[in-house]
């Protein structure tokens, strides 16, 4: 009976959770965002070549992973963050009422996580049928894996970011937090890896490669969406070690199980943080 009523509790505030973050009105505009990517990119990617027209998913794909890799880590971050800074006194009046604090967490999350699934799935998926109507389906076992690795992406940023609220729950620096760790994740950690490539001349490139594709999930989500096109052209360095210790599939395999560990160990944290910390 406890645990039937702990599960509900949960999806009461995971509802709540997942009504306001759609009230918010600003994650539909990032499903729009992600559907004009997916048709822009699609029917004007080879406008330079004076060309228009749909073109297939293995084109889009490619020109659509760094920009996805790069907005939706940071829409996690802040989408996190605000849940539990900018609450704006509802926080202590929900702490008020007969439910655990690891209840109200898990059920945070998983609002959260539910809503930002949602509009992710609309805009590939929207996008995505207006292609495939035009341009057939050919490779989109490609474009499915970069909507699913932004899905899992989009909840390991909002574990880490409602860590990073939990440790500091000022609004100001817990954004900034988030800000930071999105500016090392996307754009300053391949500058530091490749500062210790050339530092560490004398040591394997697999030796520095592969433990720093797996610290970042963001470059990891990356080479999974390329092991996932399946075309050895387009691999870079990290693909290349991957492949060459473990495989495709079982490369594939590992770098999807790091992900849930990524994304559990901070939920973890946040949960014996949020129990013990005076709010």
């Amino acid at each position: 009976m406890m645990a039937r009523g702990g599960v509900r509790r949960i999806a009461v505030v995971a509802r709540e959770e997942f009504r306001v973050a759609l009230e918010g009105r600003w994650l539909f505009g990032f499903a729009a965002i992600l559907t004009a990517l997916v048709l822009g990119l699609s029917f004007f990617g080879l406008a330079q070549a004076r060309e228009v027209g749909f073109q297939g998913f293995a084109r889009i794909t490619l020109s659509l992973m760094n920009l996805v890799l790069f907005i939706v880590p940071l829409a996690g971050l802040l989408l996190g963050v605000t849940s539990l800074t900018g609450s704006s006194g509802t926080l202590p009046l929900l702490l008020a009422q007969p439910v655990s604090r690891g209840e109200v967490l898990a059920g945070k999350l998983l609002g959260l996580g539910g809503a930002l699934t949602l509009v992710q799935l609309v805009g590939f998926g929207g996008g995505g049928l207006v292609v495939a109507l035009n341009a057939g389906a050919s490779q989109a076992g490609g474009f499915a894996a970069l909507a699913g690795l932004s899905i899992a992406l989009g909840w390991l940023t909002l574990a880490t970011a409602l860590l990073i609220a939990v440790t500091w729950p000022d609004r100001l620096r817990a954004t900034a937090t988030a800000l930071l760790l999105w500016l090392l994740m996307v754009v300053a950690y391949d500058l530091a890896v490749l500062g210790a490539t050339t530092l560490l001349r004398g040591l394997p490139l697999q030796s520095v490669l592969f433990p720093a594709l797996l610290v970042n999930p963001v470059d990891l989500a990356r080479v999974l969406t390329t092991l996932s096109l399946g075309s050895g052209s387009m691999f870079g360095p990290t693909s290349a070690v991957l492949m060459k210790l473990f495989g495709s599939s079982a490369g594939i395999a590992l770098g999807l199980a790091v992900l849930a560990v990524e994304t559990t160990v901070p939920a973890l944290l946040a949960v014996r943080g949020f129990q013990r910390r005076d709010w």
